[in-house]
């Protein structure tokens, strides 16, 4: 029987992020990373829209943002991998109610060091080809359809961004690969079945599937999760009553690639944007991308692309407040999952508080690709000396839940 000192289920960012760091910080134990993947960055991280942002009112998230863009802006330069860091910007555009809660937002950022800035419409208008911040231009009865609103203002988060995070977990795994003397084991197509525990409730180990079909048990002393929308099913097949388990369900999530609507030079430095109906949009290769969450999605992990979405949801909305993107024509896109966290839509870190030597990284809700950077640092150091030091991670121990110690925005954006 194969053991190890820690398995890490999942070679995603946060896997990556978790086994290079530990590396890094000088863990000397073995490590073996699963996946069921047939490379690294296969599940959730691939299908992200790679923004990063600290425009955030909770402390924790805030600081996790903070170092996690500080750590993806020396990425090249550190590791030596290309991830495509872009500061281009992350621009929140918001309706009159919304915007009376933005000073007190403002207060918070500014006192802890955000670089940000307020905009007036026109500033908006500015910045964003066509985007038309009244709406006089549109027909009565569609704004009434559409719920359309003008928008009084917006807030720019100036060395926020985007990035590719396939690119950095890749990184991550070919440095902890190769920079360390005893190199970490990635076994990849392989399905974890389940984790192991002992009478006492301890984390014991994994059993797993091999691309053969063969099974195996490994025993390890101890088990990271970095398992996304697939946590909860792991732990259900290891036994675990539902008080043990994780408040995330799985939620498809989907991308749209089309062509720019005219050739204005500032397409090439457009800021992540988000506007009605939280449609969001970026430049993306020199092409379009955008986005929007489709509500009331259900708990599944169906990752069926649904073009129709776009066409009429989507653009619907986007050509009443950008006319001009009435002729984007839709090119390519895909569908990932978000492992939503139910109870906050905020990430569940650290031990499991029943479960010795169960280690957690789960439940981002969207979140993961800019905060797993500085959650892998924080891992490492709970690992090896027992307590967080670069950011406290403490606020999104999975024990909230039951103490009624949630995360939540106090405004949400």
């Amino acid at each position: 029987m194969r053991k190890f000192d820690l398995v890490v289920v999942g070679a995603g960012i946060g896997g990556g992020s978790l086994v290079y760091n530990l590396k890094k910080q000088g863990f000397t134990g073995s490590i073996l990373v699963l996946d069921r993947g047939d490379a690294v960055a296969t599940g959730s991280t691939a299908y992200s829209a790679g923004g990063f942002r600290n425009l955030w009112t909770t402390p924790v998230n805030q600081l996790l943002c903070t170092k996690g863009m500080e750590v993806l802006g020396r990425f090249q330069a550190d590791m030596g991998v290309s991830i495509g860091f872009d500061p281009c910007g992350y621009l929140f555009t918001y309706y009159a109610k919304s915007w009376e809660k933005i000073p007190q937002a403002a207060e918070i950022w500014a006192a802890n060091g955000v670089d940000f800035e307020l905009l007036e419409p026109a500033q908006i208008e500015a910045r964003i080809p066509g985007l038309k911040c009244g709406v006089d231009h549109v027909d009565p009865d569609v704004r009434e359809y559409l719920g359309f609103e003008p928008i009084v203002g917006g807030v720019l988060g100036k060395d926020c961004g985007s990035f590719d995070p396939s690119q950095a977990a890749a990184g991550y795994f070919e440095r902890a690969l190769n920079d360390f003397p005893q190199k970490p084991v990635l076994q990849l197509k392989t399905e974890v079945l389940a984790v192991t525990f002992d009478a006492a409730g301890r984390a014991t180990g994994v059993r797993l599937k091999d691309a053969g079909g063969a099974e195996e048990t490994v025993e390890a002393g101890m088990v990271a999760l970095c398992s996304g929308s697939w946590t909860n099913g792991i732990l259900q097949r290891s036994g675990l009553p539902d008080a043990d388990l994780m408040p995330i369900i799985a939620q498809k999530r989907m991308l749209f690639i089309t062509d720019f609507p005219d050739k204005d030079p500032r397409w090439m430095q457009l800021p992540l944007t988000i506007i009605d109906q939280g449609i969001y949009f970026k430049q993306e290769s020199g092409n379009f991308m955008i986005g929007k969450a489709k509500e009331d999605t259900p708990d599944s992990f169906d990752t069926t692309f649904e073009p129709d979405f776009y066409v009429e949801e989507i653009n619907q909305v986007m050509q009443e407040r950008m006319p001009s993107t009435a002729v984007c024509k839709l090119k390519s896109g895909w569908a990932g999952l978000y492992d939503t966290n139910t109870a906050d839509h905020n990430a569940i870190v650290g031990w499991h508080d029943n479960h010795p030597g169960l280690l957690l990284q789960v439940g981002y809700s969207g979140h993961g690709a800019m905060e797993s950077p500085a959650v892998g640092i924080g891992l490492a150091e709970l690992v090896i000396t027992g307590r967080y030091q670069t950011v406290d991670c403490s606020p999104l121990r999975w024990g909230r839940f039951r103490e009624g110690n949630l995360i939540v925005e106090k405004i949400v954006i």
